[in-house]
């Protein structure tokens, strides 16, 4: 009996041990939540121009099967297979995020849960011509989200840009090129 009683106490030991450690130390559900989905502070970079809605990139290299539905949804055919994993090319039209692309995929690569942003940014050559001190707005008019503004001759981008691309198509000089941030 002395054992039992020596058991019991070490258990009321241990649980009012983990009582007292978490009233010191709390757990935001922030925090749980970043923990159990992997969240990390550091930004994970993209090998490639993924399409919108796609999972991070270690989790996308890893579930996409190269099945090429999202690329067959995608109305504007801004899809590519590229090392069997889908690629986003503007090259010719904006992505409107429409989420066709994360609707065809089986596996969840693509998934309308994961972020839209493409994480491409506008880029600006010396031929643009507001750095020139030119007037001109077509790219600034054409931006669904208003991410462009102008600083000191200068095109800044603004954190509401989503990457959709919109930019570059609409000048006329092409004077904007996107890369990954």
């Amino acid at each position: 009996m002395h054992n039992n009683d020596s058991t019991h106490r070490h258990r009321q030991k241990d649980e009012r041990y983990y009582e007292a450690y978490l009233s010191h130390h709390t757990i935001s559900r922030r925090g749980l939540l970043r923990g159990l989905l992997g969240g990390n502070t550091k930004q994970e970079k993209r090998l490639k121009n993924r399409p919108p809605f796609a999972a991070k990139e270690a989790l996308l290299l890893q579930v996409c099967h190269g099945c090429a539905d999202c690329i067959d949804a995608c109305p504007y055919g801004l899809l590519r297979l590229v090392e069997g994993k889908p690629v986003l090319e503007i090259d010719f039209s904006a992505c409107d995020f429409c989420g066709k692309c994360a609707e065809a995929c089986t596996t969840g690569a693509l998934h309308r849960a994961f972020s839209a942003d493409t994480e491409l940014r506008p880029i600006f050559s010396e031929k643009c011509l507001i750095t020139q001190g030119q007037s001109c707005s077509e790219c600034q008019q054409k931006c669904p989200q208003h991410a462009l503004l102008i600083q000191h001759k200068q095109l800044v981008v603004s954190p509401a840009c989503h990457g959709c691309g919109q930019c570059k198509i609409s000048c006329m000089l092409g004077a904007i090129t996107l890369s990954r941030c």
